[in-house]
């Protein structure tokens, strides 16, 4: 009897010849296009089964064997549970090369992420040899980018690292569990649970870390929110024309939870006034509008308790005793340093100096680093 190998992938899946795909609502998708066959370990991607002579008829004849052949590559097992099956023994991508089915851990998009890639999202390690542009997305574990990071959304599940840095067009959104590293930075959004190295300058963004943010050049501009230690080592703040402001001693991660809802809130509350607003118009609109406006005072009320509930939890937690800006160069007026309750603005030009949380106040000490 003939045996079929009968694939639980693509085998001819071409990543260079993508193609848009139709949504349920009839519109093209022009931004997920499926780069990579997402495969993760223990998926089952290939068994063999008995046909008969005349099945094979309408199957695909390169898949047709006399004898049960299994075409197991690297990072591909055999089934424990079948053994005329194979899965993968590993997170990645599968493929056929040299006529064996293999997973590859690693990601390797050697090119821009643009309208030819669509957004990139991937189990394992990626590293994009191009740039990612505006209005597109990379989602994986640890994430290289060689190029340029324009208005681009990227989520790191391990670390993230550029070699050209962030050109972010005030839409770039950077996000990795562990760590951020960057050439430099404008106008952008980075969050992480570990530390921020930016090797020259980091300009109007908004930094969430959680743990230190170590600028080797300029910090200027954006907002810094951090329970963490934070190091500028040439020039902190543009002047009185650009507020650089930093909020720190508190989990870094509610005040961008707080930013969402503070605008869930605005989007909900005008949401109701304009609902509101027909629903006087007529009885027959209150009729057709009144269940629309109910239900989004319901999510407005809600969104008020999670934003007291954040304000609750700020109230709960103490500022770490390693809080403080360190800046061996110069400090230019118009910084704003909050660490717990306390507040303070700098209106004089400063040079090396630290500022800590002492007797709730903030305290400015030379020299920066004590030797």
């Amino acid at each position: 009897m003939p045996w079929y190998l009968e694939h639980h992938f693509d085998p001819d899946f071409d990543h260079m010849h993508l193609k848009p795909r139709e949504t349920e609502s009839g519109k093209v998708d022009h931004y997920n296009l499926g780069y990579a066959q997402n495969v993760v370990h223990g998926q089952l991607l290939a068994e063999l089964k008995e046909v008969s002579q005349e099945e094979t008829a309408g199957l695909d004849s390169r898949y047709v064997y006399e004898k049960p052949v299994l075409p197991c590559g690297p990072n591909c097992a055999i089934d424990p549970a079948n053994s005329h099956a194979i899965v993968a023994a590993a997170n990645g991508y599968v493929f056929y090369n040299e006529g064996l089915i293999t997973v590859k851990k690693m990601l390797n998009v050697r090119r821009d992420v643009d309208f030819h890639t669509g957004n990139v999202v991937f189990v394992n390690d990626i590293a994009v040899h191009g740039s990612v542009r505006t209005g597109f997305e990379v989602h994986g574990n640890n994430v290289l980018v060689k190029g340029v990071i324009e208005g681009a959304r990227i989520h790191a599940r391990g670390a993230l690292a550029s070699e050209t840095g962030v050109k972010g067009q005030k839409s770039a959104q950077l996000y990795a569990a562990k760590a951020i590293r960057l050439p430099f930075c404008e106008n952008a959004q980075l969050r992480t649970h570990g530390n921020v190295m930016i090797d020259t300058s980091c300009l109007h963004t908004d930094v969430y870390v959680s743990g230190s943010l170590v600028v080797k050049e300029r910090l200027q501009g954006g907002t810094v929110y951090t329970s963490g230690l934070v190091y500028v080592m040439e020039q902190l703040g543009g002047g009185q024309g650009t507020p650089t402001q930093f909020v720190m001693g508190y989990d870094p991660f509610l005040f961008s939870k707080l930013r969402d809802v503070e605008a869930s809130i605005k989007n909900l509350k005008s949401k109701v006034d304009s609902l509101e607003t027909l629903c006087a118009k007529s009885p027959e609109h209150r009729t057709e509008f009144s269940p629309l406006k109910n239900e989004a005072s319901r999510k407005l009320q809600a969104m008020h308790r999670i934003r007291t509930e954040i304000w609750e939890k700020f109230d709960a937690q103490d500022v770490p005793p390693g809080c403080r800006i360190l800046v061996p160069g110069k400090v230019r007026p118009g910084v704003e340093i909050s660490i717990g309750r306390a507040f303070l603005k700098v209106n004089d030009y400063l040079e090396d100096v630290r500022f800590c949380l002492e007797n709730e106040e903030i305290v400015i000490h030379s020299p920066a680093v004590d030797k």
